[in-house]
């Protein structure tokens, strides 16, 4: 699997190294929403960027980022904290992606159209959340290079597009220390101040389309999927009880990366847009999306 189709030089130039290191910055915004209808309530911990570094060798890499920047949000003017690692692989068609998240400290950054100003201090947050995933991927053309795109160990000569199948699993976990469940705060506005948690688990199969624009060492690749599946969901709430069960869950996925790929160094950045939407309780939903800018510069060892 990790060798296919590198023998292929008529439409593919490898690289030879083994060894590459990458920094990067990425800039970018989380927002979670909860709740039904015109009654959302929008968690953000702001607009954070982060400094990383990426070390590969041979065909895995692992990389480890840290937010040097943070905006203060909301009336408790927090700061988010922000930790990233990821562990990926990228052959040319088939990829994987090991990711872990934590944001600490969100805050409200917009309430509930009829939540009266008297409660509004009450249900600041204080939310931290822990991300886990893995994303597969396989490009079902073999003329495509996903190795190329988006880890430049070798240079696809050929524009060319692919159908690309997946599939997206992700952990959540939410912990705060004031009910966030919509159902207590856009119904009865019964806030409690206490400890809370929520779990939340999604499995989603993708499908999706991505092609890649060459012109010699420059390349524009725009990638868009979309998919349908579920998230089990176990969460407590101190006025409403725990929850235990499955709802419906949903993802959209774009990505625009544009790249050189040098002989020596290469650099680029990607854009990207990634939402996922589940049911949760009865009429409500929580929707979890994230607009990411990365740029980054690669350097070869041989």
């Amino acid at each position: 699997m990790i060798v296919f189709g590198n023998l292929d030089t008529t439409n593919f130039e490898r690289h030879g190294s083994s060894i590459e290191l990458k920094p990067y910055f990425v800039i970018q915004k989380l927002s979670l929403k909860l709740g039904g209808t015109s009654n959302f309530v929008t968690y953000e911990p702001g607009i954070t960027g982060s400094a990383g570094l990426n070390l590969a060798y041979k065909f895995i890499d692992i990389s480890l980022a840290r937010s040097v920047v943070s905006q203060k949000m909301g009336s408790l003017n927090l700061e988010s904290k922000y930790y990233d690692i990821r562990i990926n692989s990228y052959q040319r068609r088939i990829g994987f992606d090991i990711n872990f998240q934590w944001f600490i400290g969100f805050s409200i950054a917009d309430f509930p159209e009829n939540l009266p100003d008297t409660l509004k201090q009450f249900v600041q947050p204080n939310l931290d959340l822990v991300n886990y995933g893995i994303n597969f991927l396989y490009s079902l053309n073999k003329k495509m290079s996903l190795k190329s795109i988006y880890k430049y160990r070798e240079r696809q000569v050929k524009s060319a597009g692919s159908i690309i199948i997946g599939l997206y699993q992700n952990y959540t976990e939410l912990s705060y220390s004031s009910t966030i469940f919509p159902d207590e705060i856009t119904t009865e506005y019964n806030v409690v101040n206490s400890e809370n948690r929520g779990d939340f688990y999604s499995i989603i199969p993708t499908v999706g389309y991505q092609y890649n624009f060459v012109r010699k060492n420059l390349h524009f690749s725009p990638f868009v999927s979309v998919g349908i599946g579920g998230q089990y969901q176990d969460y407590t709430s101190d006025s409403k009880g725990n929850f235990k069960g499955f709802k419906r869950a949903s993802r959209v996925n774009f990505n625009l990366p544009l790249g050189y790929n040098g002989n020596k160094t290469y650099y680029g950045v990607i854009a990207r847009y990634d939402q996922t939407v589940a049911k949760i309780q009865k009429t409500s939903s929580m929707d979890y999306s994230l607009v990411s800018l990365k740029f980054f510069i690669g350097i070869r060892f041989k």
